[in-house]
């Protein structure tokens, strides 16, 4: 119920498209701030209760057919902070100087192209990096960490980069 709860209500903050672009860097942060707060609350209100905060990892590895496939990061609570993480690196890509800059002058196909591919080289690299997991709280915070890493690269960085080695290619070749 709790994160039913929190996805109505960031799907209700971010209805729109619109919306998550013309969002300021304060709202992306305060929602974030607010969204995790709230989940990391609750959670150290569990497990101060009592309540096994990975039941459903144990039920799942039990019950499962191939239990090797369930993980930590299958819990509800990691799926949550890892959307955190995205609804943050977002903001924090929309509002970067980067993005402003590559968004100023109008891109080529071969920029969007040249970035689609960069950025799919760099999301296999990602995936393959794997949180330790002997940790919970290391675990969740570099969940955390590489959930928010991954639009702000995309967003920004990359498309950035790519328009200035091109850039540097064009005057280099002329």
């Amino acid at each position: 119920i709790f994160h039913c709860f929190l996805g109505i209500l960031v799907a209700e903050a971010f209805n729109r498209t619109q919306l998550i672009y013309s969002a300021s860097m304060k709202k992306y942060f305060y929602t974030t701030l607010f969204l995790t707060s709230f989940a990391v609350g609750f959670y150290l209100l569990l497990k101060a209760v009592g309540v096994d905060l990975l039941w459903t990892l144990e039920k799942a590895q039990r019950w499962c057919v191939k239990p090797e496939w369930v993980h930590m990061d299958s819990t509800p609570f990691a799926s949550l902070l890892r959307n955190m993480g995205t609804l943050f690196g977002l903001g924090l890509g929309l509002h970067s100087p980067l993005y402003t800059e590559t968004k100023k002058s109008s891109s080529s196909s071969a920029v969007k192209a040249l970035s689609v591919i960069s950025t799919l080289l760099l999301l296999h690299l990602f995936d393959s990096f794997k949180p330790p997991t002997h940790t919970a709280a290391l675990f969740y915070l570099l969940s955390f960490c590489k959930s928010a890493t991954v639009p702000l690269v995309t967003v920004s960085i990359i498309p950035y980069c790519v328009k200035g080695a091109l850039s540097l290619q064009n005057k280099k070749g002329i």
